[in-house]
């Protein structure tokens, strides 16, 4: 798995299945998922065609309950109990229902980490060919013995979701919450091709949004990627807290000299050298197994020190700039290498911990660097 060592912004996209018996996300898992959205772990993202849809149904069922009321109420009046005040109160009480939906929808779209993304600017004629090319998510049904197309909302939380992916947005991975199957393959376990396709046309990229089946499914994935950028962040520290550090011989236990632990490159022919910098150059490379994880990613390290004027012929493999003169003996100089580093992290208990890092030289990568033989030739 490869993991950038940078901020990660998650979005959280929610479809109107996923939310439909827990709109306001007040249930066990949905108060995770705001906790995480509280801590900048993710975004959770409602679509306005979603909130509309969630309002519609919260308030046919609160039609319907109503009407069985009212219904109740003339059943006591025929009974001869006065149900004037009753029935004022039930009338007022449905009345009121519509603003407490919206209510109810703003105090969720206020909380820190949620928002409400906007239908997207579609053209229609847009949306009827896609329509009339049967492509997802419009799905053709029997009813009544005739097909019929549906998709047409399910269409505009596509073109929602696509338009949080858009990368002005800074998202660097957008889950869709959804079990609908028009978003979907036959077996429910990925984003329909067509949909893939979509992604693919408009970022270049078939996987910059995964789906997933619901709100337990959402926090596990969030929670996951929370966990390897601790990984990443943790490595990319350790490595960077290199710089300063001596990589000269030194005098280890027994007796002898030897190199830093970490040091496994060949170092050049510099003295008293001390890493000043680093350049990291490639993304780290995860891999965990058994409470232990394994980071890779490739690096320039930057080395400065003295070197010796008689060591100054130096073997042509060898890349080193003459900084300056020191003294009579010795030149400043500093030499560019291409490292491999590798990052031992113990993950078995629940906070990770540093077991090891290592500079490698970078197998199988050609050095095309060539000494600087014009000041070479002016030292002679």
């Amino acid at each position: 798995m490869r993991l950038n060592h940078n901020g990660l912004m998650i979005a959280v996209v929610l479809d109107t299945n996923a939310v439909h018996s827990d709109p306001w996300l007040t249930s066990e898992p949905g108060k995770k998922l705001l906790e995480l959205a509280e801590r900048e772990s993710c975004v959770v993202v409602y679509p306005q065609v979603v909130i509309d849809e969630l309002r519609r149904q919260r308030r046919e069922a609160a039609a319907l309950a109503h009407a069985q009321a009212a219904k109740g109420v003339s059943d006591m009046a025929k009974a001869g109990v006065d149900v004037a005040k009753t029935t004022a109160d039930l009338e007022a009480s449905f009345q009121k229902i519509e603003a407490d939906l919206d209510a109810a929808f703003e105090t969720v779209i206020a909380r820190d980490g949620v928002k409400s993304e906007p239908v997207p600017s579609v053209a229609v004629a847009e949306i009827l060919k896609r329509d009339l090319a049967r492509k997802r998510p419009f799905m053709e049904v029997q009813v009544t013995q005739k097909s019929a197309s549906v998709g047409f909302r399910d269409a505009l939380i596509w073109e929602t979701a696509l338009a949080v992916i858009e990368p002005s947005r800074g998202y660097e991975k957008v889950l869709f919450v959804t079990a609908d199957k028009g978003f979907l393959t036959d077996d429910s376990k990925a984003l329909h091709p067509d949909l893939l396709d979509d992604l693919g046309e408009r970022y270049s990229d078939r996987n910059c949004m995964i789906s997933v089946k619901n709100v337990f499914h959402a926090i596990a994935e969030v929670e996951s990627v929370v966990a390897q950028a601790t990984l990443v962040t943790l490595a990319t520290n350790t490595l960077y807290e290199l710089v300063g550090k001596d990589i000269s011989m030194q005098r280890v236990y027994g007796g002898d000299y030897d190199y830093p632990e970490f040091v496994k490159f060949d170092p050049p022919s510099i003295e008293s050298g001390v890493i000043s910098d680093i350049d990291q150059t490639s993304e780290f490379e995860l891999a965990d197994a058994d409470g232990t994880a394994t980071l890779t990613a490739d690096a320039l390290i930057y080395i400065e020190g003295a070197l010796f004027k008689g060591d100054w012929y130096i073997e042509d493999t060898e890349s080193v700039e003459i900084l300056g003169e020191l003294n009579d003996h010795y030149l400043e100089a500093s030499s560019e290498i291409a490292v491999r580093v590798v990052v031992e992290l113990d993950t078995s208990e629940a906070r990770p911990r540093l077991v090891s890092i290592v500079l490698e030289d970078q197998s199988g990568k050609p050095d095309t660097s060539a000494p600087d033989e014009s000041v070479n030739s002016g030292l002679a």
